[in-house]
């Protein structure tokens, strides 16, 4: 479940705007205070993966709160305000805003505002769990090298990729490459260099389309893993893998949501 976060001091807006994402979205859930105070201290405890925030506020004004909030942590935020004054809603994209709305609410532009959000919260949730998986998979690929030492790291990768199902999937070849350039560096690394060394020089365009394929290998294998719990809890490849490989929070969130 995400949570949506509401800060606005005028009831009708945190109606509207509660009523567009229970209609709109079936796996959210909202919270809301109507004065900054309460408000900061709602969002720091809950931590909601996107905050509404009203610009102006009785107690303080939205730019007060933002710089409240990520002392703590970052969450994704949109401006909302009656006011469309330029110098005010440049004010608000420095504290790096999200987006910023202007009242009255417009229904789409509300939804199109939150599909985007989640999609780019998911995406980077993939980018950094991408390390994280190529570290695991290089550990694993140790275990199962050190349990038959005539097989090559590239058998055994191989063999595992196998078993997660992303043998031959666009990206496969890509996160091999990784997985043995990680284990070459000994854990000496930053993810920038590993795209880098994959690359003439500094193609940006050829690093993005190398995470790009490399994210979906990687989402490829999370959602076979998810199928693999859902069909049978106790298939042995799940029971192995599933937690040695990937967040089991995500995964059991993927297993309901399929």
């Amino acid at each position: 479940m995400k949570l949506i976060f509401i800060v606005d001091d005028d009831i009708s807006i945190v109606n509207i705007l509660i009523d567009i994402i229970n209609q709109h979205f079936q796996n959210f859930v909202v919270g809301y205070e109507l004065n900054a105070v309460n408000g900061i201290k709602e969002i720091i405890n809950q931590k909601p993966d996107i905050v509404l925030l009203d610009y102006l506020l009785p107690d303080k004004d939205g730019l007060e709160i933002i710089r409240a909030i990520k002392k703590e942590y970052n969450p994704l935020i949109v401006m909302i305000s009656e006011v469309s004054d330029k110098e005010m809603i440049a004010k608000a994209y420095k504290e790096k805003i999200e987006f910023f709305i202007t009242k009255p609410i417009n229904v789409i532009e509300v939804v199109t505002i939150i599909n985007k959000l989640v999609e780019y919260k998911e995406m980077k949730n993939r980018m950094e769990q991408v390390e994280n998986i190529i570290f695991a998979l290089n550990k694993t690929v140790k275990v199962e090298s050190n349990s038959d030492k005539l097989l090559s790291n590239d058998y055994n990768i191989r063999n595992l990729y196998s078993k997660l199902g992303i043998i031959g999937v666009t990206g496969c070849e890509d996160l091999i490459k990784a997985v043995l350039w990680v284990k070459s560096h000994n854990g000496e690394y930053t993810l920038a260099d590993m795209y880098k060394a994959f690359t003439n020089g500094n193609d940006k365009k050829q690093v993005y389309l190398i995470k790009k394929r490399i994210r979906r290998v990687i989402t490829k294998a999370f959602r076979t893993m998810a199928y693999l719990g859902n069909e049978d809890f106790m298939n042995p490849v799940f029971e192995e893998y599933s937690n040695r490989l990937f967040d089991i929070e995500e995964l059991r969130n993927e297993m309901n949501y399929i």
